[in-house]
């Protein structure tokens, strides 16, 4: 308990810490569930895979678009109170999306519902930040991310089993459950600070919004081969985007603080988040197709196999949390991108008679890549700015981490299509040549999400100014480490020894 304060300080700190996780984990979930029963609601409502896509990204670009308004939000209103809220919301829009009568008042409803998952992780992590000293942040953030993994890992598999026993409406329902004790935990064990005056950042909020949806409608349309309405539109989104800065600079309350990327630790880090989060979520967006429509699995055996990644990372982030506050983040940083690398390529082997156990170690593979890097990658993150920033920060990790699944479900779209018609890909299941461009357009997944990993692997080493002295220092914090073990086992002894002779 040294650094944690007396018994009951140490009890709240982690009390506040599953309370968060409970919370956020429905998150993942939501965002997960519903990856393995995209083929089906494609089916149910007779659209192709471009328009069910934007189940998914409705939800993510409403995400991104307020997550750094509810940070900042977050700031002044309160964050405990901004989570509860959240959690209020999430549970409700779950009910509106099982109830949707047609996919385009599902798409509005999941767009509801990113709203209020924004509310819910855009202050997650800066209540956790500001809970534990620096030296515990680790392992907090550890067990965070076992929470954030095991949404993602059981999400697959919950989804599966409703959607194959009761439908696909019933996915959304699993939310109603899990968010009414989220908030029964949470109402207890969060202490509400005081409401103070919020400064809107109107023009910025509207401005991030308006370029993200305009970039992610440019590759719907390029998907849909629309290339001259695809150029428009991208136009438009870089013109946006050179406003959102110029405003974003010059604003007196500013909705994200631009100068903060002058930190290159902070950007680099960032930006390998993001390009960790494309490659997890383009295998959880395209792997449900292979799964079905190659391999003629059921949606609840594509579940199960999709929980091959998020069951590993569940399993190894407290343990690479921990590694990181012994020897620090760019290690595990990585060889957790090389071990993503290597599983990327791996799955260019998968082929129209692969097995389930073929694609199953593939992903586990992915799975322990991703979860040597994320801890680590995020206690780099919170940590590289002041304290004073923590908010600031928390919106950023969050808006940066979810650009990445919303445009992995674009890339990996645009690569599938590249290889198949989207004729061919309303069909329940494929055969022959049609199964083999499939095939083909998933290799094209991988390879690009190995490249990637590649670029994640080379930004790893940003901010280590001399690689001996690191080294160095590395060594001198183990032999520091050792003569601790070895005073405190010496004062354990004389401990015992003197009670036996007494």
């Amino acid at each position: 308990m040294e650094g944690l304060g007396t018994t009951d300080e140490y009890g709240k700190k982690w009390r506040i810490l599953l309370a968060v996780s409970i919370g956020a984990l429905m998150v993942p979930i939501n965002a997960s569930i519903i990856n393995v029963s995209l083929p089906q609601i494609a089916e149910f409502f007779m659209v192709n895979v471009a328009t069910a896509e934007w189940v998914l990204t409705s939800y993510l670009i409403m995400f991104i678009g307020l997550v750094l308004f509810f940070a900042r939000f977050g700031d002044f209103y309160g964050h405990e109170r901004l989570f509860l809220g959240g959690l209020v919301g999430f549970v409700i829009s779950s009910v509106l999306c099982s109830l949707s009568p047609s996919i385009i008042t599902l798409i509005i409803f999941r767009g509801l519902q990113g709203v209020t998952a924004a509310m819910i992780m855009s202050v997650s992590m800066v209540i956790i930040e500001r809970s534990f000293p620096l030296r515990y942040l680790g392992k907090a953030f550890g067990i965070y991310s076992v929470a954030i993994a095991a949404g993602l890992a059981f999400g697959p598999a919950i989804g599966g089993i409703m959607n194959g026993l009761f439908g696909w409406r019933s996915i959304f329902l699993i939310n109603i459950p899990i968010g009414i004790l989220a908030f029964g935990i949470c109402y207890f064990t969060l202490k509400r600070g005081e409401s103070n005056e919020v400064k809107w950042d109107i023009p910025g909020t509207i401005l991030q919004f308006t370029y993200l949806f305009l970039i992610i409608y440019a590759l719907n349309l390029i998907e849909n081969s629309n290339y001259v309405y695809a150029a428009l539109i991208g136009f438009l989104s870089a013109v946006t985007f050179v406003i959102f800065v110029y405003v974003e600079l010059k604003s007196k309350n500013p909705m994200i603080e631009l100068k903060l990327f002058k930190n290159r630790v902070f950007s680099a880090f960032n930006a390998c988040l993001h390009l960790n989060y494309i490659c997890m979520y383009m295998m959880l967006f395209a792997m449900p197709f292979y799964l079905q429509k190659v391999l003629h699995l059921s949606s609840s055996i594509s579940g199960m196999v999709l929980t091959a990644s998020p069951i590993v990372m569940m399993l190894m982030a407290t343990v690479s949390g921990s590694l990181s506050d012994r020897i620090g983040s760019r290690i595990p940083v990585f060889f957790g991108s090389v071990i993503c690398i290597a599983a990327m390529l791996s799955m260019t082997q998968l082929t129209v008679s692969s097995s389930v156990i073929d694609v199953f170690w593939r992903l586990a593979l992915l799975g322990l890549g991703t979860a040597l890097f994320q801890a680590p990658a995020n206690k780099t993150l919170m940590s590289a700015l002041s304290h004073k920033n923590a908010g600031m920060a928390s919106g950023i990790i969050a808006t940066v981490r979810d650009m990445g699944m919303v445009f992995a479900v674009c890339y990996a779209g645009l690569l599938i299509n590249s290889a198949i018609s989207p004729q061919l890909m309303l069909q329940n299941q494929l055969f022959s040549d049609a199964a083999a461009d499939l095939t083909i357009g998933i290799h094209r997944v991988v390879l690009f999400g190995a490249i990637l990993s590649t670029l994640m692997t080379l930004m790893s080493f940003t901010g280590v100014e001399n690689k001996r002295k690191a080294i160095s220092n590395y060594g001198d914090a183990l032999k520091h480490r050792k003569s601790i073990l070895e005073e405190r086992t010496k004062k354990y002894l004389e401990n015992i020894l003197n009670g036996a002779s007494k």
